[in-house]
């Protein structure tokens, strides 16, 4: 006799954040003019969930990430729900049309606008509190759809082993996370109020000067048009798609090329498309089980400074290299420490043993979701693997990539002005606090709860 379905408390709600035209846009360092358009309004969605014990608030928002703005967030989200902000999730989609909101965007583009900052983030509070006291009786379901979006952008570089070339191409062999991941808030009858889905692939099909939530924004779309009854809300979360991107136009393709907007909204549909084809191809698996949250502040190494490489970039390197390279060789000439140490947050929530998801804040490559789901899959009925959470620090390789350098291994931490790439036992550094936060935390719950 199969058990009824276990009952949460759930609530959502939806606000726009799109700034106005004008604002400098964030992701990509070479452009620096002002927006001239809007091609999408960007959203915020707040999902409040808890068991009656634990408190959950995921909030996603169509921004770059939330980085050095987390703790200025979650300090307004539990202030207005009361949740601790251990127990909040901050999602970013990653698109790259969208505000200039970090610290680290006033070299390249000048002062944040900090009007809109304090608006947006007035929107996103008020979104989560009427999340928060809009719960009521929810069944939770998983689900899983496929979607062939993604491309792995690390191409090997046959002429310099084992190192892959620096501009970002696309490269068909290489490692891809296809999987949709999709969680459905029910009502304790049984009609859809809302759906959470995640995804692995960088938004940067568009450039350009226009506002918008890339490929994500599209898929939003769909999905909610899709849905049966007036009202539910779609959510994304991004995955680990850190080294991956939108396929090319051209499947055959040599490079990834800019998208039009008809075309970004076409891959938009397909991802969507999926999440639909995952909600009407059979019974979802029901979510059981207590909530469980633990969080954990690592602190993750950086190898100490190549001299002789910086000496080389700062003499013939690019601007960006050039500039890391004076930093740390004038910090070396002057005895200066040079701190190799990043803080990095972890975030593990679960639900009984049918669902566990890892927040991981970085641009995380698309093989830690690939090992964590493996790993993790003995445990756990079903395996989310979150990246662009929180204050993200940037890229995070994993060990495989280090050797073959690379944009996600080498320039990314040289923009960052860290001392050099990540050591070695990163990746298992990271992977194994995801297993002890998921272990410690109730390991009384039996494994089918």
């Amino acid at each position: 006799m199969r058990r009824a379905p276990r009952t949460y408390r759930a609530g959502l709600a939806r606000c726009d954040i799109t700034p106005p035209v004008g604002i400098k846009l964030a992701g990509f360092a070479s452009r620096n003019e002002p927006s001239a358009g809007v091609y999408r309004p960007l959203r915020a969605v707040a999902v409040a969930i808890d068991d009656g014990k634990t408190p959950i608030l995921i909030l996603m928002a169509e921004w770059l990430g939330f980085y050095d703005k987390t703790d200025r967030v979650r300090a307004r989200l539990a202030e207005a729900t009361g949740i601790p902000g251990r127990q909040i999730v901050l999602s970013g989609t990653h698109t790259h049309c969208g505000p200039a909101v970090r610290e680290a965007d006033v070299e390249r583009h000048g002062a944040l606008n900090e009007d809109y900052l304090a608006e947006a983030i007035d929107r996103m509070t008020a979104c989560a509190a009427e999340a928060w006291a809009s719960r009521r009786e929810a069944v939770l379901r998983f689900g899983k759809g496929r979607c062939a979006v993604a491309r792995c952008r690390r191409k090997p570089d046959p002429g310099n082993p084992p190192k892959v070339f620096r501009p970002m191409l696309p490269h068909d062999p290489g490692p891809v996370d296809h999987d949709v991941p999709v969680i459905t808030i029910e009502s304790a009858p049984g009609d859809l109020r809302g759906v959470i889905f995640s995804y692995a692939c960088h938004p940067t099909s568009r450039g350009g000067l226009e506002i918008g939530g890339d490929y994500v924004g599209f898929a939003l779309e769909r999905v909610e048009a899709g849905l049966p009854g007036a009202g539910s809300i779609a959510c994304f979360l991004q995955g680990c798609g850190g080294d991956q991107k939108p396929r090319p136009v051209d499947p055959l393709g040599a490079v990834f090329g800019n998208r039009t907007v008809e075309e970004v909204r076409q891959i938009g549909e397909e991802l969507g498309d999926a999440v639909l084809g995952a909600l009407s191809s059979g019974p979802l698996d029901a979510i059981r089980g207590d909530i469980a949250v633990a969080q954990e502040m690592l602190e993750l190494h950086t190898e100490p400074v190549d001299e002789p490489r910086a000496r080389a970039l700062r003499a013939a390197g690019e601007d960006y290299q050039r500039a890391w390279a004076e930093q740390v060789l004038s910090a070396l000439k002057q005895g200066a420490p040079l701190s190799t140490v990043v803080p990095y947050e972890l975030q593990t929530i679960r639900f009984g043993r049918s669902l566990a998801i890892v927040t991981l804040a970085a641009e995380m490559s698309v093989e830690f979701s690939l090992r964590l789901k493996q790993e993790l899959g003995g445990d756990f009925a079903h395996v989310l693997p979150l990246a662009y959470t929180n204050n993200i620090i940037g890229y995070v390789p994993v060990k495989r990539q280090i050797p073959e350098e690379g944009y996600e291994v080498w320039d990314a931490n040289m923009y960052s002005k860290r001392t050099g790439p990540y050591v070695q036992t990163t990746e298992d550094q990271i992977v194994r606090a995801a297993k002890g936060g998921l272990g410690a935390v109730a390991p009384e719950i039996p494994r089918h709860a």
